[in-house]
């Protein structure tokens, strides 16, 4: 591993809200200024590097987690970009638009333009407006590079993920699937859901999942924790509606393989961070 000036940080919250809540205070904190962090001296001349929010990427094992921190990200104004190794065909956005395409009747129009009339009528049909432009600006680009062509259009969404759509250069935090992160890397990553059951993602115990797949689920977890440049972020949840009912939690087996000498807690840390917070507000 890198020469790291921050340890590890390990972090357990109540609830998967409470978790996202942590990781939007934790942003907040860094981009305001407080030194959370200092990239490394050989690189920035022992000057404390400015972060942006291009610099975050929280990652998950599931896309289910996704919802909750989107919320958190939301809430609080924080820009974030939204990716999955899922089929893009699968999106729920895109496919509104796709049925409302589908359901088109054939005309002498380009495909472009067919497209924008799909997404008008998704977003009329579902009320969600920019949910089916987010849509729109994914399937336009494929539209160009077929050419306009209906037939090599469809293919190519079909064989399409969202994780093809990556754009280093847009702002906001990024949200991933640990899947979709390979390649990539951040100053600061958070990886959330540390659980038993959900990273490592089996239906019993951990014990009970066969070897093969538990090494390829301790793979990805190393995959995830490699992203992180600069500092990472490991956090769990006690308690998290998972799979249609609230569970309690068991920390991740991957979490006792970790070196004490390489991490902190900091769940006292943020609790004071949040009353902070709450008094400024006041």
């Amino acid at each position: 591993m890198r020469e790291r000036r921050e340890r590890i940080t390990i972090h357990a919250a109540p609830s998967e809200r409470a978790e996202a809540e942590f990781v939007v205070i934790t942003i907040e904190q860094a981009i305001g200024g407080s030194s959370f962090f200092a990239i490394d001296s050989s690189r920035t001349g022992g000057r404390e590097a400015a972060l942006s929010f291009t610099d975050f990427a929280v990652l998950y094992r599931t896309d289910a987690q996704a919802a909750v921190l989107c919320e958190a990200l939301a809430r609080s104004g924080i820009p974030f970009r939204r990716h999955s190794h899922a089929a893009l065909a699968q999106e729920p956005s895109v496919r509104a638009v796709l049925e409302a395409y589908a359901a088109m009747a054939p005309a002498d129009i380009d495909l472009p333009t067919r497209l924008r009339q799909s997404a008008a009528r998704a977003a009329a049909d579902t009320g969600e407006a920019a949910a089916a432009e987010r849509a729109l600006e994914l399937l336009l680009p494929l539209a160009e590079s077929c050419g306009g062509d209906p037939a090599r259009f469809l293919d190519a969404v079909a064989l399409a993920s969202g994780a093809d759509f990556w754009d280093e250069r847009a702002e906001g935090v990024a949200l991933l699937t640990l899947h979709a992160a390979k390649g990539l890397e951040f100053a600061c990553v958070f990886i959330v859901g540390l659980e038993d059951g959900v990273l490592p993602l089996h239906w019993g115990k951990a014990e009970d999942a066969a070897p093969e797949e538990l090494a390829e689920e301790r793979r990805l977890f190393y995959v995830g924790m490699t992203r992180a440049k600069d500092r990472l972020v490991l956090s769990r949840a006690l308690k998290r509606l998972w799979r249609g009912r609230v569970h309690t939690q068991r920390p991740s087996p991957f979490l006792g393989d970790i070196e004490s000498e390489l991490l902190k807690e900091q769940r006292a840390e943020l609790r004071r961070r949040r009353e902070d917070r709450q008094l400024k507000l006041l």
